[in-house]
């Protein structure tokens, strides 16, 4: 089968590689849709994302693949079923690293949820199961485009943004701009979204509708976040960028109960900020399938225009013309097909 591999930093490849075998808790799957993450994919390929810089590997985790086989103690998945986030598994001999491994000819999901009632884990523990299954006639494109969406609604609720609050966003990619749209969906007070060019703020305004825009190399940034809020500051401030600056920046921001979450900040890098142990800054992590349903009720109802996140789709041989286009701010969101 065919792969996207990062075969050593800043080098992206599309070659054969061997398919792993099937376990009796795998359900096989044909790739049919994925997408770019634009920040932890650049990441990936460039050698610049913690923990993942040993190459080769197999790149992508927003992708949806369709069930052609189950393994024997497979429960919960069935053939013709689509499923996200499937992974290629590769055993160590390969010697082919998954990150996070989606973007290949044939991947599997694992039923986890059978594994665990044939062998239940020692303690109690939190599972949120990220290969969920999509709903029956969900166009697979849909699919991968739920993933960022359902992180960050997910991450939305766990951070507790809700009515009243006054909300400052850092990014304009698709990440800051579903936090302005579903921080307004939860209610607040006052949304401001924060970029660092003027093209990219209109353009993520465009979609999720700020109250207002603010430019972070504004040498004025934190008066006129004063400003615009007469004075109170945020409650919430939320970076969506992966950038340890924006918690220095946001602190003087805060109201006085005001917090900061962090989403695309590594616990491994956020020791570089001057405020990194600020007791108000929070690290929090989303669980994607704890609002699964709900998201896909939101789309039916009209509520959620996924599709307006996304400005390109090539075929799957065409992703280093997508990390291209990304780079150099051509577009918003990179669809692929296989």
């Amino acid at each position: 089968m065919n792969a996207v591999l990062i075969e050593r930093a800043h080098e992206l490849g599309f070659r054969e590689v061997p398919e792993a075998p099937m376990g009796d808790y795998h359900a096989r799957t044909r790739l049919v849709a994925g997408s770019i993450c634009n920040s932890t994919d650049a990441k990936l390929l460039h050698g610049t994302f913690p923990g993942c810089t040993a190459f080769p590997a197999v790149l992508g985790h927003e992708a949806v693949g369709e069930v052609t086989a189950v393994g024997a103690k497979v429960r919960n998945y069935r053939v013709g079923d689509l499923v996200i986030r499937p992974r290629v598994c590769f055993p160590p001999e390969f010697n082919i690293r998954e990150y996070f491994g989606s973007f290949a000819d044939f991947a599997y999901v694992t039923d986890q949820w059978a594994m665990d009632d044939d062998n239940p884990p020692t303690g109690a523990r939190a599972f949120g199961h990220p290969q969920q299954v999509l709903p029956a006639g969900t166009d697979p494109m849909l699919g991968v485009l739920s993933i960022t969406l359902k992180e960050t609604l997910s991450w939305i609720r766990r951070f507790a943004v809700g009515k009243g609050h006054r909300v400052l966003v850092f990014g304009t990619g698709p990440v800051g701009t579903a936090f302005v749209l579903f921080s307004r969906m939860a209610g607040a007070k006052q949304v401001i979204l924060a970029g660092r060019t003027e093209s990219s703020i209109r353009r993520a305004a465009e979609l999720c509708h700020p109250d207002t825009s603010v430019n972070v190399t504004d040498p004025h940034f934190v008066a006129r976040v004063h400003e615009i809020t007469n004075g109170e500051g945020v409650d919430r401030a939320i970076e969506g960028v992966g950038d340890t600056s924006v918690i220095d920046l946001a602190v003087p921001c805060l109201s006085p109960e005001g917090q900061i979450g962090l989403y695309g900040v590594a616990p491994s890098t956020q020791a570089k900020a001057l405020h990194a142990n600020h007791p108000r800054v929070r690290a929090i992590s989303p669980d994607e399938s704890e609002v699964h349903e709900e998201f896909f009720s939101l789309v039916r109802e009209g509520r959620i225009d996924a599709f307006g996140f996304l400005s390109h789709r090539l075929p799957i041989r065409d992703i280093g013309r997508g990390f291209s286009l990304l780079a150099n701010r051509e577009a918003f969101k990179v669809g692929l097909d296989w």
